[in-house]
């Protein structure tokens, strides 16, 4: 349009200045020669402005690159450790002359539908999906979808790039076809914190590699926890609190060819759960409850709970503190082990959409942030988050690194160890529905309101009435039979 304005001036100007030469005719010709000047000029003018404007919108304008995230950490991330990332505003920034626009959502499933709705709608939008960021239990709907982009294939990353990643983060995001569709910055490896000072009267120490023997498979768990129960203590808060090292360590899916699948390491948790709680091991209350947080204070008699290496940071030291309850502080008073198995809890994969506008700045990012021992080790020191290089955190596990609440213990090595062991080949769509479902039809067999039978009976009709796709083969077979 502005180019077309241009030219119609141009047109005017040209005929005025014929009219005004038709009508002076030779009377004045000073007057008739600097009005030809003049529109000479103008004209000229005319048709510079048009030719820079054509010029404009010849010139391909940079498009925003657009990041989808569930809370603010990934921002965090690229914002203070993405090299020549400059903040323009709340939400915005300028990666050289690119812009990014950051799409911040606090409730996942307000996110879920919005990033869905994006995804699906494709390119033809101001706000299309370059990056964006999924959490662990919706982590496989994306990894199966057509909307993800493969890491080596598409996004350009190499084999050698990957190969200093925690391979159990890369499990996790490979699909069914092989290929891997998502990256993570942080690896988040389970341990066991204990308590020193229970582990002092107890075992007669609170040295990790000893106590790691005291726990060092559930058969010499349950021993210890004969023990702690005979000094007063519970050896364990709720009655879920192990659940995720049992689930990290199936040997099958929850679904199997089609069908629904309930691994015997689950009925293993099922039935050792029961005998905790018949012999008083556990003191029987609610994950993240009141009851349970206060367990992890000083006035708390529970000698241990299984974590990952972010909840050391965020969630064991405040809880240990006792915040408003005014209890009896227990930082200091914690040291981890591995525990009887390996074992992870939570974190966040980054994902290219198949519409992103901007691959090489994805596979920049990407790379940086889930690939560079250097970047990883920077935000392990500044952030205490535990990264995703091998290298990298094996060099820190030999460091002076150390954590307030664990009595200056550095728990490194220990987080090292378990993400190493950790394989996560059986992860499905179902994972984090059917585990929450399996958790809480037990809680009737843990109070003896049930046999295991019904229990697991109960579930399985519960869990086939939600997912009508899944088989039935146990119950095919009683048919049969």
């Amino acid at each position: 349009m502005k180019k077309y304005i241009a030219v119609m001036l141009t047109v005017v100007l040209l005929m005025s200045l014929a009219e005004g030469c038709g009508s002076s005719g030779s009377g004045d010709q000073t007057a008739g020669t600097e009005a030809t000047e003049t529109g000479a000029a103008q004209s000229s003018a005319a048709d510079t402005s048009s030719g820079s404007e054509a010029e404009a919108e010849e010139t391909p304008e940079v498009k925003a690159f657009n990041i989808y995230s569930i809370g603010e950490d990934f921002k965090n991330r690229v914002q203070d450790f993405y090299p020549g990332y400059e903040a323009a505003g709340e939400n915005s920034g300028m990666i050289g002359d690119v812009p990014v626009v950051w799409h911040i959502y606090t409730d996942a499933s307000e996110y879920r539908d919005v990033l869905d709705e994006k995804l699906e709608s494709g390119t033809d939008q101001d706000e299309g999906v370059d990056l964006f960021v999924v959490e662990e239990t919706y982590l496989r709907d994306y990894v199966e979808s057509a909307a993800s982009m493969d890491v080596i294939g598409e996004v350009g990353l190499t084999q050698e790039d990957l190969s200093d990643q925690f391979l159990y983060t890369q499990q996790m995001a490979t699909d069914a076809d092989g290929k891997l569709k998502a990256v993570s910055w942080q690896a988040a490896p389970g341990v066991f914190a204990y308590r020193r000072s229970i582990a002092r009267e107890v075992l007669g120490t609170d040295d990790p590699e000893k106590v790691q023997e005291a726990v060092a498979d559930w058969e010499a768990f349950a021993d210890t926890a004969e023990a702690v129960k005979e000094a007063g203590y519970y050896m364990l808060s709720g009655y879920e609190d192990a659940y995720r090292v049992y689930a990290d360590n199936v040997t099958s899916a929850w679904v199997e060819n089609g069908a629904l699948n309930i691994d015997p390491h689950l009925e293993d948790w099922a039935v050792q759960t029961r005998e905790f709680a018949e012999k008083g091991y556990t003191h029987g209350t609610e994950q993240w409850s009141d009851e349970w947080r206060a367990d992890h204070t000083g006035d708390g008699k529970v000698f241990g709970f299984f974590y990952s290496s972010w909840g050391i940071h965020y969630t064991l030291q405040t809880k240990a503190e006792g915040g408003e309850d005014d209890a009896q502080s227990a930082s200091g008073d914690y040291a981890v082990c591995r525990g009887p198995e390996p074992s992870h809890y939570g974190g966040q994969w980054i994902i290219a959409s198949k519409d992103c506008g901007n691959i090489e700045l994805a596979r920049s990012i990407m790379k940086t942030l889930t690939c560079d021992p250097e970047v990883m080790k920077k935000i392990t020191k500044d952030i205490r988050e535990f990264t995703n290089t091998v290298s990298g955190m094996t060099e820190l596990a030999q460091s002076d690194y150390k954590a307030e609440v664990l009595g200056g213990q550095n728990p490194i090595p220990v987080y090292v160890e378990s993400a190493k062991l950790l394989s996560k080949m059986h992860t499905t769509t179902y994972d984090d529905d059917l585990d929450t479902g399996f958790q809480v039809t037990m809680q009737d067999y843990f109070a003896g309101r049930v046999s295991e039978i019904d229990a697991l009976e109960t579930f399985r009709k519960v869990a086939l009435s939600r997912y009508e796709e899944l088989l039935d083969i146990a119950g095919d077979e009683e048919e049969e039979q």
